[in-house]
């Protein structure tokens, strides 16, 4: 029996993220991972059983971790905050979150692989509409969708962690106070001139 090499373990896990956000899931086979870390397909299933298993092992993390914090932002005792503060605090947690997993993010995202976004997306908009006073679910609904597909244009589009928390804050600052928070602001002030 072959003992199991981490290197070719990483370099797995390394070249099927890449291939994911470039390709998709659907398009990424087992043989171009398997050509691109110059193995064979066989030495693949040593290391995982399937695709799927790849992919879990790049997102699982995560989506677990995301799924933690949209919990926490909406229970009771947090959407009864201060506004103020509720921004504060869903920014600089989004951020930890982000910064702490962007790679399984972008995979998620960038997949092609809808569940795991539409996953995330329900459990925010469910969460949402029940701490909402709306009344109207479908509007409810479209609200926390605007900020779900947002925070993933921001994350795709910004790698740089302290451009990344600005154009968190801005956006979250925007979705609980609307546009009037900008008038007689400079847009590209950071997050901690705004904060002062």
């Amino acid at each position: 029996m072959q003992v199991k090499k981490e290197e070719v373990y990483k370099r797995i896990l390394s070249v099927s993220e890449k291939l994911f956000i470039r390709y998709g899931y659907k398009k990424t086979s087992l043989k171009m991972i398997a050509d691109r870390c110059y193995i064979s397909k066989s030495n693949v299933y040593r290391y995982f059983s399937s695709k799927e298993e790849i992919y879990e092992a790049l997102v699982g993390d995560s989506r677990k971790n995301i799924l933690q914090v949209t919990d926490r932002l909406m229970k009771p005792d947090f959407v009864k905050k201060q506004l103020g503060d509720k921004v504060e605090d869903i920014t600089n947690k989004i951020v930890e979150v982000v910064a702490a997993n962007r790679q399984g993010i972008l995979v998620m995202l960038k997949s092609g692989r809808e569940e795991d976004r539409d996953l995330i997306a329900n459990k925010f908009t469910t969460s949402f509409s029940e701490n909402s006073p709306v009344k109207d679910e479908r509007f409810k609904e479209l609200v926390a969708k605007i900020l779900i597909y947002g925070l993933s244009d921001v994350i795709m589009e910004y790698e740089d962690s302290d451009e990344l928390k600005n154009k968190i804050f801005f956006l979250i600052q925007y979705h609980y106070m609307g546009y009037s928070t900008f008038i007689n602001k400079e847009v590209d002030y950071s997050y901690e001139e705004i904060k002062a």
